[in-house]
């Protein structure tokens, strides 16, 4: 079981010249008492907005997580296997429980362990993510042109958060490598929604650049992550069908744990959709497929491996989610989803074991099988 808890704290007022000015500071409730945690602020940040359209500084999702456009076939606030809020598959992880295998993870970590392997755990896939988490920045969005809408932002701290007050001082910025989302991120994101009369139409997409990246020692590094996303739904009545993707270039620099990539490694997500919505009840499809490359040596754990290419890491999944509306932002939820993962095999490197058997995990049963049931409630 698990619960998310956040509490929002918001105040708004609109000035003499028409300019209204808002903030909104949400909490983490599960980590306003926890000791030492970073991440009891989730969002942070006000608004100046106005018929030139809004201005937002502070720490928020960047322009393209906030204009992404997914697939419709997640109905649900908790589930759905496309940047799903929770996610109880196992798909990516190896695990050794209570037993000396004599072999260390690729983290190099003892034998007898439960961490990630390869590109991320299967709840953290997706199309709607971008490269930094909510780090400060600078943000615009435009009004609305008959139905085209953009959005800026600007991230010079990635994904540190680097609030003030005292708690941070200079201009030293750089968030060590490697598996930071780098630093002075631009994102960009663009929206077009129209009513057809019979039916309507949303398309939408971006993309996210950090234009430095650093290794622990400060030292500049050449490939830089970035990160491309497009998506589009079209509404008919009761039903919505969708698709999405994106495009994660040097996806191990995107904050992935991406333990079997190397640094110039790229990934890719693809996901369909659709939902039909009658009354109270809603009921969701959505498939998703992820392809990303490997680094043989990474896999081998040797320091290079001259030659050798390695299979990619796919992994994909499919949900059937709906939901129950039991009053005004309350409903019930529910979600029946298979995941799986496939992480090539070592006979290219001329051996006969599936690529995971080197850290514990049998590549042939790699994967999950979920019935979720939840609530989403919102004052």
């Amino acid at each position: 079981m698990r619960q998310e808890i956040r509490v929002n704290f918001t105040g708004e007022t609109t000035l003499d010249n028409g300019i209204t000015v808002g903030v909104l500071v949400g909490l983490n409730g599960e980590n306003v008492a926890k000791s030492g945690s970073t991440t009891q602020v989730n969002r942070a940040y006000a608004d100046f907005s106005g018929k030139f359209g809004l201005v937002r500084v502070g720490e928020a999702n960047s322009a393209l997580v906030t204009d992404c456009v997914g697939d419709p076939g997640n109905v649900t606030s908790n589930f759905g296997v496309n940047s799903p809020n929770e996610s109880y598959s196992n798909v990516g992880f190896a695990q050794s429980r209570n037993q000396n295998t004599g072999v260390a993870n690729v983290s190099n970590s003892p034998a007898g362990y439960f961490s990630t392997f390869g590109v991320a755990p299967m709840g953290s896939i997706g199309t709607c993510y971008g490269i930094e988490s909510k780090g400060n920045k600078i943000m615009y969005f435009s009004p609305s042109f008959g139905g085209l809408t953009f959005g800026v932002s600007f991230t010079p701290t990635g994904g540190q958060r680097r609030a003030g007050n005292g708690l941070s001082y200079g201009t030293d910025v750089t968030a060590p490598g490697p598996g930071n989302a780098g630093n002075n991120i631009l994102s960009v994101g663009v929206d077009y929604s129209h009513d057809f009369g019979g039916w309507n139409l949303t398309v939408g997409g971006g993309g996210e650049w950090a234009f430095t990246q650093y290794t622990p020692a400060g030292g500049s590094i050449g490939n830089k992550p970035a990160w491309y996303q497009a998506g589009f739904q079209a509404g008919f009545g009761h039903f919505a069908i969708g698709a999405s993707g994106a495009y994660y270039k040097d996806y191990a620099h995107a904050g992935y744990a991406a333990t079997t990539a190397s640094s110039g490694d790229d990934g890719w997500v693809v996901t369909g959709g659709a939902s039909y919505t009658i009354d109270a009840w809603s009921f969701g499809l959505q498939g998703l497929y992820g392809s990303y490359a490997q680094d043989a040596a990474k896999i081998l754990g040797v320091t290079s491996a001259p030659g050798v290419s390695a299979d990619r890491e796919n992994m994909w999944g499919i949900s059937l989610n709906g939901a129950y509306a039991l009053g005004p932002g309350i409903s019930l939820e529910a979600q029946v989803a298979y995941t799986t993962a496939n992480y090539g095999d070592l006979s290219t490197f001329g051996l006969s074991a599936p690529v995971p058997t080197a850290v514990g995990v049998d590549s042939s049963k790699v994967h999950s099988v979920e019935l979720d049931l939840g609530t989403a409630i919102n004052f």
